[in-house]
């Protein structure tokens, strides 16, 4: 990307993270460096080696096709159990202190270049929260059959995994050294949760709280990541503690969102991930005019909004991942100092 004018982009950011006015629209990708999941796959301890079919810290094998850009996701031939009340006897609950997270730190750093702390944020996304866990044990159909059915042994095992997450928090910022968590945990949809809001307030917004609060305490500022339609749980992100959810997608009313609650929460996206515009053959002229939609419809209140553009290229290697990811940020922070220099 372009040098472009001088312009504190870190503050900038920092503003939207505590819900003040910003005088550019923010770029989740400009003032704002990236590591752990979400840069590259994150801690082995998290979700095996970085390429490669791997088995993670909790016993769940990974693999990572070149069709998601290297992403992890679990094997489906291999699940560590089936049935939730074998938790205790099957799944390994890793232990923190046994894992070298400043040897992770140094790698991404070597792949991603060191964080410049006096011009970025710097964000440590933590993967695989509660739910996203659970999933990954048992698959998607066992996981929400083991909420319905056994509450009691579910929340249980979210307990031992928010003990774990928490345990890592000190690890993490003393290798990190972050200014906010991402906690990775999508409970959505496209068109609405995977559970009811009741069973998400029961049994996973307690969590979800917890580890909110736990960084809080830390003076860490802590993000929700959640695809899909979460709109009817922002008010429940926001007593957990989160400064904002990312990323919001246009299943949900973002426009209302950011009036509503902008005082309170911001929102990171708005892009339409999951259309034209995040196809890796999209034509750059898709791209602009999705990236003018995003920041004329949402960039417009200065506040509460954060631009978050995605697509995955057929690629393991890092920098082809950010060849392609480069092409919407660049049109992006065009458009945003040309917004800027109309006074709009």
């Amino acid at each position: 990307m372009s040098e472009g004018p001088q312009f504190d982009f870190k503050s900038n950011y920092l503003n939207f993270l505590h819900h003040q006015p910003t005088t550019l629209i923010p770029n989740s990708f400009v003032g704002n460096k990236i590591l752990g999941f979400g840069a590259l796959n994150g801690p082995a301890i998290e979700k095996g080696a970085q390429f490669g079919d791997a088995i993670d810290g909790f016993g769940i094998k990974w693999e990572y096709p070149s069709t998601g850009g290297g992403a992890a996701i679990p094997d489906v031939n291999y699940t560590v159990m089936d049935d939730i009340c074998d938790w205790r006897e099957k799944v390994h609950i890793p232990d923190p202190a046994a894992y070298d997270w400043k040897a992770d730190y140094a790698m991404e750093c070597k792949i991603l270049g060191e964080p410049d702390r006096s011009r970025e944020v710097v964000d440590f996304g933590f993967g695989n929260g509660v739910f996203e866990r659970l999933a990954a044990l048992m698959g998607f159909e066992n996981a929400l059959m083991a909420m319905a059915e056994d509450p009691e042994e579910t929340n249980a095992l979210f307990e031992a995994i928010t003990d774990y997450k928490v345990a890592a928090l000190d690890y993490i910022i003393d290798a990190y050294h972050p200014d906010t968590i991402t906690y990775f945990d999508d409970v959505a949809t496209q068109r609405n949760l995977f559970m009811s809001p009741a069973t998400y307030r029961s049994l996973i917004k307690p969590h979800h709280k917890r580890f909110a609060q736990e960084c809080l305490k830390r003076g860490i500022m802590p993000i929700y990541h959640c695809c899909g339609h979460a709109e009817d749980i922002v008010e429940d992100m926001i007593d957990c503690g989160w400064a904002a959810w990312s990323s919001v997608q246009i299943s949900n009313d973002i426009c209302h969102l950011i009036e509503t609650y902008s005082d309170r929460i911001g929102f990171v996206g708005g892009y339409d991930s999951n259309g034209e515009p995040a196809r890796i053959d999209a034509p750059h002229e898709v791209i602009v005019n999705e990236v003018r939609r995003c920041l004329d419809t949402y960039g417009k209140y200065h506040k509460g909004y954060c631009f978050f553009g995605f697509r995955y290229a057929n690629s393991l290697d890092p920098a082809v991942q950010g060849k392609a990811m480069g092409e919407i940020v660049e049109a992006a922070m065009e458009y945003s100092f040309a917004l800027l220099a109309q006074g709009k």
